[in-house]
């Protein structure tokens, strides 16, 4: 038997007896109603008491509300899950899409740092050192921003930014006026860890949410059979909620902090208490669903503390390497997958310690750009010994230059990528660049490509997204496909 053969069918095999992997989310972070806080105690014993591990997004400044209150019987049920942050207030205004959107990228930063540092501090606090692992964004509020600032407090995983469903499956982008502007999107039923901007992205809504066990009057319970054989098609699926949900009959934060801040701070709106006969119904349908997944064997429940442990460690890039991803970027200028995971933010910096004459080195964090780069406009050539000056004068610890001075003539930084590597793989002492894209294609991150995300969700009425959504696109260098 051939060996292609052989080969096509092991990597059949393995497709079949891949299981879907379950986790489950709750967006934690109703901090205006202590009722709110049963529910998250409720949750996490129910998870506890049927060996699963979820993974709780709380918000910073809910921490501190649970000891302010004296909830440790909240706190000790959300020991046994895993810990994300959702912002230090979530709704309240300046909200994190709201602080990213500064003409400052560093006035952004600095604010987003200060709020967030001290949210992961409450967390850290009530929770333990080292407990939060990953992090979610309120709403539709994705930003470039708040991916540096939790790259740099530590945080690798980004839950609600991979948005990822049923509609997916059929080839098309997942849309919707709230949300679908805002998030990476993956094509298909199986999914390759995202990384962008130093950031793993993880899907969150899937085809079903668990709110949709709830009573509602005239309605018999979710066919558990039919969620699951939908959910069963994907590599991923991603179950959430909203705990306070299963004690209220709306979302805390739309009186409080629809379009701006409605409300004296903790003098907060309330909002009408759910039935607690159907806050009954609904536990006894939330441990139903739970064992139903635990049964099916198309499925493994596994969770973000879990994932972090599997990551794969980087590879280097040597310059054996240079021939393999010059010949890769030159066919598609994006992300690289052979021979290992690479975006192009990760040979960019190869390239130019390369031309430094320093040695290989596992890739670090990574930078795209603050503004659009600009390429030459006609057939320019450049001398090699020019290349390597420029190379010595580049800082790789902050945003790429939008263009450089290469012999005192200006190129872009693609055209720089693709002269370095000719002049590393061939040894040329002279080489020509020619006009080209210098961002790439967007076909693997498509809603980024024209996302906006004012106008949406809670954020007020004078945020514009004037600086957001770019800095967003910007970034594209940093994409990798694992």
């Amino acid at each position: 038997m051939k060996k292609s053969l052989l080969f096509a069918m092991a990597a059949f095999a393995a497709v079949v007896s891949a299981k879907t992997r379950a986790v489950f989310y709750f967006d934690t972070e109703d901090y205006t109603c202590d009722r709110s806080n049963d529910a998250i105690r409720d949750i996490a014993n129910i998870l506890k008491s049927e060996d699963v591990k979820g993974n709780f997004n709380v918000v910073g400044f809910l921490a501190l509300r649970l000891m302010e209150l004296g909830r440790h019987d909240v706190i000790d049920a959300l020991r046994h899950h895993v810990i994300g942050t959702q912002t230090l207030y979530h709704s309240r205004h300046p909200d994190i899409a709201e602080l990213g959107d500064d003409p400052s990228y560093e006035t952004a930063y600095r604010r987003t740092m200060l709020d967030e540092a001290r949210g992961v501090g409450m967390l850290e606090a009530v929770f333990g050192e080292g407990r939060v692992v990953f992090a979610c964004p309120p709403g539709n509020s994705v930003s470039a921003v708040a991916f540096d600032v939790y790259s740099d407090l530590g945080i690798l995983f980004n839950a609600a930014t991979g948005f990822y469903g049923d509609s997916v499956a059929d080839g098309k982008a997942y849309s919707s006026k709230t949300y679908g502007n805002g998030l990476l999107v993956r094509h298909g039923c199986k999914l390759e860890g995202l990384w962008y901007f130093n950031q793993y992205h993880l899907p969150y809504y899937s085809s079903f949410t668990l709110e949709g066990l709830l009573p509602r009057k005239g309605k018999p319970c979710p066919d558990f059979k039919g969620i699951l054989d939908r959910l069963a098609r994907f590599d991923y699926a991603g179950l959430y909620m909203h705990p306070h949900m299963a004690v209220k009959l709306k979302h805390w934060d739309g009186g409080n902090y629809r379009y701006g801040n409605n409300c004296e701070w903790r003098r907060w709106m309330q909002v009408e208490d759910r039935d607690p006969a159907d806050t009954a119904v609904f536990y006894e349908r939330l441990k139903a669903f739970i064992r139903a997944v635990k049964a099916d064997p198309r499925f493994e429940i596994t969770d973000l503390g879990r994932m972090a442990g599997e990551l794969k460690p980087r590879r280097a890039i040597t310059m054996a390497d240079i021939p393999a991803a010059r010949a890769s970027l030159e066919k598609d200028f994006g992300a690289i997958g052979e021979p290992a995971s690479w975006c192009v933010a990760d040979v960019f910096q190869a390239a130019v310690r390369f031309l430094r004459g320093e040695g290989a080195r596992v890739p670090g964090k990574v930078y795209g750009f603050l503004e659009r780069p600009r390429g030459v406009a006609s057939e320019t050539s450049v001398l090699a010994d020019d290349l390597r000056a420029a190379a010595a004068k580049m800082d790789l610890g902050t945003f790429l230059p939008p263009e450089i001075d290469v012999g005192g003539k200006s190129i872009g930084p693609a055209d720089f990528l693709f002269a370095a590597l000719e002049v590393l793989d061939t040894g040329a002492s002279r080489v020509t660049v020619r006009p080209r894209e210098q961002l790439g294609s967007f076909k693997e991150v498509p809603t980024i490509e024209n996302m906006k995300i004012s106008d949406a969700w809670v954020h007020t009425k004078e945020f514009r997204d004037k600086y957001l959504s770019e800095r967003l696109r910007l970034q594209l260098w940093t994409l990798r496909i694992e």
